[in-house]
């Protein structure tokens, strides 16, 4: 497509689902990670991310049209990868259309609903099989005329591979995919007719009869097909992106387990799915996958691209990568909130010019004298041993790890909430690296938290736009009570949002206000220890209900599982310590920090004694039994 022919600029500050993205829009804001490398090989891969975290991202970024648009775009790897045929991949979304369309037909046995689950996805495989190899063509045979007839030769090809119930044969690529499209379509008429009729009888057939073969055998096929036109590398590993296969059922995974534990040939799996929704390991063959043989798990939501900090530096990749994905976007976009003068092309405008610094996580080493505000604040909050061993402290260097860098936040936070009852309003939940931290490493939550700020105060952003075009001058961010109002009504939203999750939720929602009040009790109602409290720990004793609303949690990202160094891609089962979603903390009035944890049973200990209110309000005695109940 030429430039004049591409369609105009959005505001991609408002879309945050891969989903509907463009190729060139997803292509244009992607930043690889970690994950993204290492699924590019020849291993079986079910990939772990909560709601947001970028599965579907990753696996269409798999796919061959979009690798090669970020070969193009300079990166090196990518090119590498393209250019030596090493990886071609296939995304193929697990359609809520047609998934529904298993669960709606009751009367279906389980052998015949796993005989219509295969015929589906070996059709829906293929459809996503011909743009892959549309690709391939054009950037693996040289020449408009010479790729003509490759297509040609390819559709008839596969025209009699796939259509056996009729003689129609196609010149393109695009016709036939119409073809496979409709035919899905006639498919589910043709098994409503029977359905309606209790006819089993097919005049002819059933239609899409090829399709009916074994679980990927037409794709296999068509894969062999295309290689041989087109000469592809013998060692290349086709990889299918199986996206959101959350979706499916228990029976369905093991089918598509089976085939990664019998079938080591090129064609390898990708699977996406939120972290407790990968259902068995059983397969229909007998012996169950085993991970690190037959498959991997990769768990994006603890990436260490992600969470480490980086050499050098006192940032997180993460942190870094907030900010970077915050300039690809306003490159990416099309004048976004409104009519603004061209930028000069050389100031690329940063988070840090929008929102500044945050007071609460932005460490001032100079701020912590004798008499400066920072220890009367600590006097004031702190425990008494711990203001003791801060004065011991001061003027070391042990002073920074075990009382500043732990403090400073605290303090700060407990002292603006407590001025900004009557008419004053809070400022803490302020500042480019809050609102990066309160996202949780979530790309799709960290462009709502920018989206979000960005239309609280347009004039503010349309001013240092302005400035920047004129002379380059940084002026004054976003007003920090704009921000915190910003950051406190999408935090809000996020956890009023559980109420209508399926089935479970009024409990998680209930589950997770007794986590986050006890948590915002600990922290701005007792003397403070350097060990806020903002994870809860649990064990083997915990009930089947209430590990179910945590499984879900972390499914949608509003629990984290910590997760040590050297088991990053494991998921805890029913032990371990789990920190409340950053993205929660404004709503709580909490920092976004890791914290200590307190046992669950600490939890629902101090819930049964401050109701059901927003906040927990306790009577001096009550108090005592929640202190007791804590330690």
């Amino acid at each position: 497509m030429s430039k004049k022919q591409l369609p105009p600029k959005r505001n991609l500050f408002e879309i945050d689902n891969a989903r509907n993205l463009s190729i060139q829009e997803l292509v244009t804001t992607f930043i690889p990670t970690q994950s993204f490398w290492r699924l590019l090989s020849a291993k079986h891969h079910i990939v772990l991310g909560a709601r947001g975290q970028g599965k579907t991202a990753l696996a269409k970024m798999l796919s061959h049209d979009h690798l090669v648009l970020l070969a193009e775009a300079g990166d090196r790897k990518a090119q590498a990868v393209v250019r030596g045929q090493e990886y071609i991949g296939i995304y193929l979304p697990t359609r809520l259309e047609w998934v529904g369309g298993l669960k709606n037909k009751p009367w279906l046995s389980e052998a015949e609903r796993e005989q219509l689950f295969q015929w589906r996805l070996n059709i829906a495989s293929c459809i996503a099989f011909i743009p892959i190899a549309i690709s391939c063509i054009a950037n693996y045979v040289e020449g408009e005329s010479r790729q003509a007839f490759v297509e040609r030769k390819l559709a008839h090809l596969l025209s009699k591979t796939w259509i056996v119930e009729d003689e129609e044969v196609f010149d393109d690529l695009k016709q036939l995919r119409y073809y496979l499209e409709d035919t899905d379509y006639r498919r589910q008429i043709q098994i409503l007719r029977e359905r309606a009729c209790e006819c089993t009888e097919n005049k002819g057939g059933p239609i899409g009869m090829a399709f009916g073969l074994e679980l990927f055998a037409p794709l296999r096929q068509g894969i062999r097909q295309l290689s041989r036109l087109i000469s592809i590398n013998a060692r290349c590993a086709w990889l299918l992106c199986l996206d959101e296969a959350e979706f499916l059922k228990e029976s369905d995974h093991r089918i598509i387990n089976s085939h990664m534990r019998a079938y080591p040939d090129n064609l390898f799996f990708k699977m996406t799915t939120m972290p407790y929704r990968h259902h068995t390991l059983a397969t229909n063959i007998g012996p169950p996958i085993v991970n690190g043989q037959d498959f991997e798990y990769v768990n994006i939501d603890s990436d260490r691209v992600l969470t480490a900090r980086v050499k050098g530096e006192k940032e997180t990749i993460g942190t870094l990568f907030g900010r970077r994905l915050f300039k690809k976007l306003m490159s990416a976009s099309h004048d976004p909130y409104g009519q603004m003068p061209q930028l000069n092309p050389k100031i690329l405008l940063n988070i840090d010019d929008v929102l500044g610094s945050s007071p609460v996580l932005d460490y001032n080493h100079e701020s912590w004298g004798l008499s400066s505000e920072n220890m009367r604040l600590l006097k004031k909050y702190a425990s008494v041993k711990t203001f003791s061993r801060a004065t011991r402290l001061l003027g070391t260097k042990e002073f920074h790890d075990q009382i500043s860098r732990k403090m400073q936040g605290a303090i700060i936070l407990r002292e603006n909430v407590k001025k900004s009852k009557g008419n004053k309003s809070l400022t803490v939940y302020s500042g480019a690296r809050m609102a990066i931290r309160c996202a949780d490493d979530n790309p799709r939550y960290l462009i709502r938290i920018y989206n979000a700020l960005l239309m609280q105060e347009k004039s503010a952003f349309h001013r240092c736009m302005r400035t920047y075009s004129s002379n380059g001058k940084k002026i004054r961010p976003i007003e920090p009570q704009v921000q915190t109002q910003a950051m406190q009504t999408l935090s809000a939203r996020t956890l009023n949002q559980v109420r209508s999750y399926p089935e479970v939720g009024p409990e998680l929602h209930a589950f997770l206000c007794m986590l986050g009040k006890y948590m915002k009790f600990n922290l701005h109602e007792r003397p403070l220890t350097t060990d806020q409290i903002t994870s809860v720990k649990i064990d083997s004793s915990i009930s089947d209900d209430d590990w179910k609303l945590m499984q879900i949690a972390v499914d949608h990202g509003l629990l984290h599982p910590n997760i040590g160094a050297g088991k990053t891609d494991e998921m805890p089962w029913k032990e371990g310590v789990f920190h409340l979603a950053y993205s929660l903390a404004p709503h709580f009035l909490l920092l976004p920090r890791k914290g200590k944890s307190r046992k669950l049973t600490a939890f629902q200990g101090a819930h049964s004694l401050s109701g059901e209110g927003d906040d927990i309000t306790l009577n001096k005695g009550e108090q005592l039994l929640l202190f007791k109940g804590s330690k």
